[in-house]
C-alpha cells in the first residue's frame, strides 16, 4: 500500500506546477478571434428571441426588440464565419471546425451555420486527399528508386529464401501504392484535375511493372493525356475577334455585372487561355468585389432602419451577380425569416379590428 500511495501524493504536489495551458479546455482555445462571451450572447438572444416570436400579438417596441435581436444574431453568424475562414487560411482546419461546432451547438436552428460548416468539411476532405495522394505519389516514387538497390542485393546474395522472401515483400508494397495511386488518380479525374491523376497514374504504372496489365490505367491515362492536350490546344485565330472583347469591355465599364459575365463566360469556354479575355475576367472579379461589398454595407443600413424588404432586394440583386457569397445568403435568410415572423405576429392583430 505505501508504494502505491507515494506516486499519487507525488502527483498531487506536481499537478499545480504544471503550465496552465495544458489545463485549458481545447474548446476554449479553439474560440480565438471572437469575443470569450459571444456563445453565451447569442444563446441568449436566441432563447429570448424564441419568446417573442411566440407571442400571439407584438407591440411596436417587441418588434423592435424582434428586429434588433435578428440583426445580432446575423452578425455573430458572420463573425463566427469569419473568424473560421482564418483559421481555415492558416490550415488550422481542426480549430475552423471546432468554431463552427460550438456556434452550431449555440444556434442549432441557424441554416447559414450548418451550410458552412458542411462547406468547410467538403474542402477539408478534398484537402486531405490532396495531401493523400501527395505522400502516396511520394511513397511510389520512393519504391521505384528502391528497385535497384533491391536487383543489387540480389546480384549480392544470390537465388534463396531469404533474397526470395525480401523481393516478394518489395513487390507486395509496390503493388499496394499503386493500387492506391490508381484509386486516388481516379478521384483526380473526376475532380478534373487532369495533371495530377496523369502523375499518379504514370507512377502507378511503373509500380505494376511489365507483368501487370491494367486496362483501366491505360484508358484512365489516355483520357488524361487527352483532356490535357485539349487544353494546350491553341485557340483559332478566327473567332476571338475585338467585337467580342469591346462588348465585354463596355458591360464592365457600364455596371452591366451580369451581361459581361454571361458574355464572358461563352468566350472563355472557347478560349481559356486567351490574355485579353483573363484580364476582363480579372476586372470582372475586382468589380463584382466591389459591387457585392456596396450592396452588403447597403443592405445593412436598409436593415437597421426597419426597411426589410428594401434591404431583401438589396441583398437578392447582388446575390444573382454572386450567388455562393455565404455573407448574403445569411443576410437573405435572417431577413426572410424575420419578415415571416413579424407578419404572423401581425396577423391577429388585423383579424381582431
Amino acid at each position: 500500500m505505501p508504494s502505491l500511495v507515494r506516486p499519487i501524493l507525488l502527483w498531487l504536489l506536481l499537478l499545480p506546477l504544471l503550465p496552465a495551458c495544458s489545463l485549458m479546455p481545447a474548446q476554449q482555445q479553439a474560440l480565438e478571434g471572437l469575443p470569450p462571451a459571444a456563445l453565451e450572447e447569442a444563446r441568449r438572444q436566441s432563447a429570448e428571441l424564441d419568446q417573442l416570436q411566440q407571442l400571439d400579438i407584438a407591440t411596436p417596441a417587441q418588434q423592435k426588440q424582434i428586429k434588433q435581436l435578428h440583426s445580432s444574431l446575423e452578425q455573430f453568424e458572420r463573425d463566427v464565419i469569419r473568424a473560421a475562414s482564418r483559421l481555415e487560411q492558416q490550415d488550422d482546419w481542426h480549430g475552423a471546425e471546432q468554431i463552427l461546432h460550438r456556434a452550431t451547438s449555440a444556434l442549432p436552428d441557424s441554416r447559414v451555420l450548418d451550410s458552412a460548416r458542411e462547406q468547410l468539411d467538403e474542402r477539408r476532405q478534398l484537402r486531405e486527399e490532396l495531401v493523400r495522394m501527395e505522400l502516396s505519389i511520394h511513397r511510389g516514387e520512393q519504391l521505384l528508386k528502391d528497385a535497384k538497390a533491391y536487383e543489387r542485393l540480389r546480384q549480392l546474395k544470390g537465388p534463396g529464401l531469404v533474397t526470395s522472401l525480401e523481393l516478394k515483400l518489395y513487390q507486395r508494397k509496390r503493388h499496394k501504392a499503386a493500387e492506391e495511386l490508381q484509386y486516388y488518380a481516379q478521384r483526380a479525374l473526376e475532380r478534373q484535375d487532369y495533371s495530377l491523376a496523369r502523375r499518379g497514374l504514370q507512377i502507378a504504372q511503373r509500380l505494376y511493372g511489365d507483368d501487370y496489365q491494367s486496362d483501366n490505367i491505360e484508358r484512365d491515362l489516355a483520357e488524361a493525356n487527352r483532356q490535357l492536350r485539349k487544353a494546350k490546344r491553341p485557340p483559332a485565330r478566327s473567332s476571338v475577334d475585338n467585337k467580342a472583347v469591346v462588348e465585354v469591355q463596355q458591360a464592365l465599364d457600364t455596371g452591366d455585372l451580369l451581361g459581361a459575365r454571361q458574355q464572358l463566360n461563352r468566350l472563355l469556354q472557347r478560349w481559356p487561355r486567351n490574355p485579353q479575355l483573363l484580364d476582363l475576367q480579372e476586372q470582372f472579379r475586382t468589380r463584382l468585389s466591389a459591387r457585392v461589398e456596396t450592396a452588403i454595407k447597403r443592405g445593412n443600413e436598409l436593415y437597421s432602419r426597419g426597411d426589410i424588404s428594401g434591404a431583401l432586394d438589396v441583398w437578392r440583386e447582388a446575390k444573382s451577380l454572386d450567388p455562393d457569397n455565404v455573407e448574403l445568403q445569411a443576410s437573405i435568410a435572417r431577413a426572410e425569416k424575420l419578415l415571416q415572423n413579424l407578419r404572423a405576429l401581425s396577423t391577429p392583430s388585423n383579424a381582431e379590428s
